[in-house]
C-alpha cells in the first residue's frame, strides 16, 4: 500500500524491532519461520519447510549483497583518502563519488560467491492453503510483498494487465523505494490459468493470456530491468519513472493445476506397464505402484507440468516445486479450532462482543469438518458453511435476552443434509440457564469421548488378533489317507 513504510530485517528503523534481524541470528532461521507459520497454517509440513528455507535464503542473499557492497564502498573510500594524502589534499575536500566502473572492476576481483535466488512453485487443490501460506509469510517478513492474480494478465499491447504490474505493485508496497523493492517477494497466484489451451483441443490461435504471458514472465523471473511509471492522481502533473532490477526479487508461483494428477498417473502407468496384455495409461496401474500413504502430486516432475501446458523455459526457471496435498478430515477439524485466527475463534469473539457465549460440541465440530470436506472446497469453504449455519443466530441474538448458544451434532447434520423445514435450530439459553447449558455441552462431549475410547479399544483388539494369526506357524501337510 502506498504510504506504508515496510519494516523488517532489511528495512528496520531504530524505533521498531522486527521479528527477525541479522544482528539476532538465533531468531532468523528456517525453524523460527516455520514455527510462526504453524500458528496459522495447519498441515502441509513439506510446503512450509520449502517456503521457510526459500525465505531464509532470500535474507541470506540480501545480507550477502549488502556486505559485498559495503566492502567495495569501504575499499573505494580508503583509496580516495590515500590518494588525497599523497597529493596533500584535505580529507574534507574529497567528495563521496562512486564511479560505476570502479565497482564493476571490484566485483570481478571479489572471489566471494554471489548467492542466486531460488524461485518456488506451490501446487495443490483449492482450499489446501497456498494463498494463506504466502499471506502469512507477508505478515512476518516486513519486506515489500505483492500478490498478483495471473487470470488478469495479458500479453503487452492487449486489454488487461501487463506482467509489469507485478513490479508496479511491489514498488507501491515499498513506498516507491527502488532499493527496498529490489529485495521484495512477488507471488503469482493462479498461475495454472496461464497453461496453453492447445492441450484441451482449442484451435491454434494466438494465446495472449496463456503462453504469451508465460513468455513475458521469462526475463522477469530470470532477472531483468523493468521500468515502471507511477500513476499520478493530479491532472497535469509529470509522471515519474522507476527502474527496478528483478535479479534479487523472489518469485513464488501457486496454482491448483486441476487435472495434473491424471497426467502424473498416466506417466507412471506407462513407465511400469508390464506384459503383452498391459494397458498403458491406466490410472489403476499408476496407483498400484504408489505407496498407500502417498499422494499422486508427490510424484510431479517437469515433464508433467510441460504436458499440462506450461512452457519448458518457465518451468526451468523454478528450481523448487512443492505440492500441497488435499486436506484430511482430521486436518479440517484442526483448521476449525487450532490456528490463532481460526474461524471458530472469530465467531466466538464476534458473539462475545454482543454478550453471547457460543459453543460447539465435539461431535458438532467433527460433523462440520466432514461436511466441509465433502463439499470439495477445502478450508476456504468453512467460512461459507459457518455463515449459513449461524445466519439466524446472528440475526436474532443481538439485543435479546439469550446469553448462551449451543450447536450440537444434530444441528450440523440436519443443516448439511436435511431440507430447511426439517433442520434443527441451535439451542438458546438465558442468563439463568447457565448450568443447563454447561450440562448439555458436557453430556454430548462425554458420550462422544466414550464412543471414541470404545472404537480405539476395538481397533487395538483387532490388531492384536491379526498379529497373533501372523505369528502362528502354518501347519504343513505331509500326507493324508483317504
Amino acid at each position: 500500500m502506498t504510504g506504508v513504510r515496510p519494516s523488517g530485517p532489511l528495512f528496520r528503523r531504530a524505533s521498531t524491532v522486527p521479528m527477525f534481524t541479522y544482528s539476532n541470528q538465533q531468531h532468523l532461521s528456517p525453524r523460527a519461520i516455520k514455527a510462526y507459520l504453524d500458528n496459522y497454517v495447519i498441515g502441509q509440513e513439506h510446503a512450509k519447510m520449502v517456503i521457510s528455507v526459500a525465505v531464509y535464503n532470500h535474507y541470506l542473499r540480501a545480507q550477502n549483497l549488502e556486505d559485498r557492497k559495503r566492502r567495495m564502498r569501504k575499499d573505494f573510500d580508503s583509496r580516495l583518502r590515500s590518494d588525497a594524502i599523497i597529493e596533500d589534499i584535505p580529507d574534507e575536500s574529497v567528495q563521496p563519488i562512486q564511479p560505476k566502473a570502479f565497482f564493476v572492476a571490484e566485483a570481478e576481483e571479489d572471489d566471494t560467491p554471489v548467492l542466486e535466488k531460488t524461485n518456488v512453485l506451490l501446487l495443490g487443490p483449492t482450499g489446501s492453503g497456498k494463498t494463506l501460506l504466502m499471506q502469512t509469510v507477508a505478515k512476518v517478513l516486513g519486506v515489500p510483498f505483492a500478490m498478483v492474480d495471473c487470470t488478469s494478465l495479458t500479453q503487452a499491447g492487449y486489454i488487461g494487465d501487463d506482467v509489469d504490474i507485478c513490479i508496479q505493485r511491489l514498488l507501491a508496497s515499498a513506498d516507491y523505494d527502488v532499493e527496498k523493492a529490489e529485495f521484495g517477494i512477488v507471488v503469482l497466484d493462479e498461475c495454472d490459468k496461464l497453461a496453453k489451451p492447445a492441450r484441451v483441443g482449442f484451435s491454434s490461435t494466438k494465446d495472449i493470456s496463456g503462453e504469451g504471458v508465460q513468455q513475458a514472465l521469462l526475463q522477469m523471473l530470470e532477472g531483468s530491468t523493468v521500468t515502471v511509471t507511477r500513476k499520478s492522481g493530479t491532472a497535469g502533473q509529470t509522471k515519474e519513472s522507476y527502474t527496478v532490477n528483478t535479479n534479487n526479487i523472489l518469485f513464488v508461483l501457486s496454482g491448483a493445476f486441476v487435472g495434473l494428477e491424471n497426467i502424473i498417473e498416466e506417466r507412471v502407468s506407462d513407465k511400469h506397464a508390464i506384459g503383452f496384455k498391459a494397458v498403458p495409461g491406466t490410472a489403476a496401474m499408476g496407483k498400484f505402484f504408489m505407496p498407500s500413504n502417498a499422494h499422486v502430486l508427490n510424484y510431479v516432475e517437469v515433464q508433467d507440468l510441460t504436458k499440462y501446458g506450461m512452457i519448458p523455459e518457465l518451468v526451468g526457471r523454478i528450481p523448487h516445486i512443492s505440492p500441497l496435498l488435499p486436506l484430511s478430515e482430521a486436518d479440517m477439524l484442526r483448521i476449525i479450532t487450532e490456528p490463532k485466527n481460526s474461524i471458530m475463534k472469530q465467531y466466538e469473539h464476534s458473539f462475545k462482543m454482543f454478550g453471547v457465549e457460543l459453543k460447539f460440541t465435539t461431535p458438532a465440530l467433527q460433523a462440520l469438518a466432514k461436511g466441509a470436506l465433502e463439499q470439495g472446497t477445502g478450508a476456504r469453504g468453512l467460512k461459507g458453511i459457518m455463515a449459513r449455519l449461524l445466519l439466524n443466530v446472528n440475526y436474532e441474538l443481538p439485543e435479546s435476552s439469550t446469553k448462551y448458544v449451543l450447536v450440537t451434532e444434530n444441528v450440523v447434520k440436519t443443516f448439511m443434509n436435511a431440507s430447511e423445514s426439517d433442520r434443527v435450530r441451535p439451542f438458546y439459553f438465558s442468563r439463568g440457564e447457565q448450568y443447563k447449558f454447561l450440562n448439555e455441552l458436557a453430556s454430548e462431549n462425554q458420550v462422544a469421548q466414550a464412543l471414541l475410547v470404545e472404537s480405539q479399544t476395538r481397533d487395538r483388539n483387532a490388531e492384536a488378533v491379526s498379529g497373533q494369526d501372523e505369528d502362528e506357524p502354518t501347519p504343513q501337510r505331509v500326507g493324508f489317507i483317504e
